[in-house]
């Protein structure tokens, strides 16, 4: 079915891809009102805002963000070359437009009830997508008409003449004169130890469930009383624990004293749980910082990390690690700069000197060495110094028992959640605030060679970022409540650091031993690895970027570790993939987690002017191919009203949900 007319040389552009990075190069795409003729093909299985985010999914499962915290829209003085249309964060979606845009009257009322600080459920979310997405194709100039495909891309094929087509997976072909590659992130194959327990599981009627996104697992099958072991202690365990709690009936309520209780249903399985370290992530501050971040890292300029970059393509490997730790350091250097500012404004006299003196110290001083022990003596209190996370912590040492690790974990939980919630520590929030400006202006440098930088630059990035990803990653204060109150329920149990995962043949059963607990074996019929596989485009479960590479449409760059999967190699400025012989595609595009280019994220923080946008525009140029399909740049507009009835449908076959 055809919507809108086909004028001569009509434009046909395919984005893959309907979650925040497809949508948000949509929404620059219909922000340049391009010229003449087109038409804008979006193909995903799930169209509401992709996998993640799609409406079939408990309302459980939260966000990681604030909901006043995320945008699809630029700022009006980003730093984008097309036209700037301005809209609203989720909140503010949610409490003006949601009650006329949303179909489903829960997510509504959802919506209704949100509070800026609020964690919304991902299918909300995934409403607040879809939005954004009818929205930006609402104002689609005439002669540009959009089809949107509920189904999945299987393989790209080039023609004589150089254009593209999409090959659906029901046999239909789209022409393509651009493609752009925005799948997000791409579940790598499972690796020989989860295969062997699948095995197990088939071959005796056990439970095994892989790594995965929670809304995708089969939960129905394990049995309430019964136990189930878990690796995993990060959001997707996190996400499997309310599913198999909540989820199942049970509630949470606050005692007379304040504290979180659960009143189990009877349905739940006992959660016998562990990790690498043995410890949740950390719950993230409720108070917000009170100063004002800079743009930019304070101390660690642009010069220095292009002499680190330097450096690092002439250095052998053990040099490569010093220089990890130097980047390391120069990070927790920025954090502690916005935990003393944030201090000194809420305590101005928490050191013997002023603020000015203070930094002036800072600047000279380096972590770890004399002189920082020289600047930390200035303050006071011990407990307001600052204490740069050891990511290299092996975690949970050995323990005598369950009991002693059960207290210790109690003891421990409480003292977070304390601390998150207590308005003096809201130094915690400026330093992780600038953790993650630091991470991405590196990260911005780093990728500034794209492709061609060196594997050793590719390694220190890929730990850089994983340094920061365990440092900084923290989660809704309310989950770790949660989870302190199933532990004295009893439905949780921890069993600490270290696992070890086996197979008992006589009994049919897992095995679990850790190194916190040595001398005791835990035993039950159910396995989950609760967390989420690295995307790698070569074991791309979906196919279509192997397919790519194995037909020499795209170059695969392998993971600088073992643990990091391969990305497709893309041109850094331009994002344009690169061929099996390295040369840039003049089609195809590919932005996000598969990509060797692009933002960390995708879900943006409104008033950052963030990379996010500022790729999505370059691409949309890339697509129109700049000036020659440009309609004339409008004033800063915004979009404030859900889609106009009638401007674009879906094709047949779409989601019509």
């Amino acid at each position: 079915m055809t919507y809108g007319s086909e004028l001569p040389e009509h434009r046909h552009i395919v984005v893959v891809g309907a979650g925040p990075r497809g949508i948000g190069i949509v929404e620059r795409l219909t922000a340049r009102r391009p010229r003449r003729s087109g038409t804008l093909h979006l193909v995903d299985p799930h169209l509401e805002g992709g996998r993640i985010w799609r409406p079939d999914q408990s309302p459980l499962l939260w966000m990681n963000s604030r909901c006043a915290d995320i945008t699809m829209f630029p700022d009006r003085d980003a730093t984008c070359t097309g036209p700037v249309v301005t809209g609203p964060t989720l909140y503010e979606w949610a409490t003006s437009a949601a009650s006329r845009s949303c179909g489903d009257a829960a997510v509504a009322a959802e919506a209704a009830g949100l509070a800026p600080g609020s964690y919304a459920s991902r299918r909300l979310c995934g409403a607040y997508l879809t939005w954004c997405l009818h929205t930006a194709l609402s104002t689609l100039p005439a002669g540009w008409n959009a089809r949107l495909y509920a189904r999945r891309a299987d393989r790209v094929s080039q023609q004589p003449d150089g254009t593209l087509r999409v090959h659906l997976d029901d046999g239909r072909i789209l022409p393509a004169d651009r493609l752009v590659l925005a799948m997000g992130n791409l579940e790598g194959p499972l690796t020989p130890e989860q295969r062997a327990l699948g095995q197990f599981a088939a071959d005796t009627g056990a439970g095994y469930l892989a790594p995965g996104c929670a809304a995708d697992l089969d939960l129905g099958h394990i049995p309430g009383g019964g136990t189930v072991l878990v690796r995993g202690m990060g959001l997707a365990f996190l996400d499997v624990m309310a599913l198999l709690t909540e989820g199942r009936g049970g509630s949470f309520h606050r005692d007379t004293t304040g504290v979180l209780r659960y009143a189990p249903s009877g349905s739940e399985p006992l959660m016998v749980v562990s990790s690498r370290r043995g410890l949740p992530l950390r719950p993230r501050p409720v108070v917000a910082a009170r100063t004002v971040a800079p743009d930019e890292p304070v101390f660690l300029t642009g010069d220095a990390i292009a002499d680190l970059v330097d450096r690092m393509t002439v250095s052998a490997g053990e040099h490569r690690r010093t220089l990890v730790v130097e980047l390391w350091n120069a990070v927790g250097k920025e954090m502690a700069w916005g935990h003393y500012r944030e201090l000194f404004t809420i305590c101005p006299d928490a050191a013997d000197i002023g603020w000015e003196a203070f930094v002036g110290e800072m600047a000279d001083a380096a972590p770890g060495a004399a002189s920082w022990s020289a600047l930390e003596a200035h303050i006071g209190v011990t407990e307001h110094r600052f204490v740069l996370p050891d990511p290299h912590s092996p975690g949970l040492g050995p323990m005598t028992g369950a009991d002693e690790l059960a207290q210790w974990m109690s003891r421990t939980l409480a003292r977070w959640v304390a601390r998150a919630t207590d308005p003096r520590h809201s130094t915690d929030s400026a330093a992780h605030r600038a953790l993650v400006r630091t991470v991405e202006t590196i990260a911005g440098v780093l990728t500034g060679n794209g492709p061609t930088m060196s594997p050793a630059a590719r390694g220190v990035l890929d730990r850089l970022t994983r340094l920061a990803r365990t440092t900084g990653a923290a989660v809704p204060c309310l989950r770790i409540e949660q989870l302190a109150a199933l532990a004295r329920e009893g439905t949780v149990r921890f069993a600490g650091a270290r696992p070890e995962v086996g197979v008992s043949r006589q009994a049919n059963t897992f095995t679990l031993r850790t190194g916190t607990l040595p001398t005791e074996t835990f035993a039950a019929r159910h396995l989950i690895d609760a967390w989420i596989p690295d995307s790698d485009v070569v074991g791309d479960r979906s196919g279509l970027l192997a397919r790519m590479t194995c037909d020499g449409l795209a170059r695969a760059i392998p993971g600088a570790t073992p643990v990091h999967g391969a990305k497709i190699a893309t041109c850094p400025d331009t994002y344009q993939v690169l061929d099996a012989q390295g040369r840039g595609s003049t089609r195809i595009v590919a932005v996000g987690d598969h990509a060797s280019a692009g933002a960390l994220g995708a879900l943006s923080r409104p008033g950052t002017d963030a990379a996010f946008f500022r790729q999505n525009d370059i691409v949309a140029s890339r697509l129109l191919d700049a000036a020659a399909l440009h309609g004339a740049p409008p004033a800063t507009t915004r979009s404030s009203a859900p889609a106009e009835e009638g401007r674009f449908a879906p094709s047949r076959g779409a989601s019509a949900r």
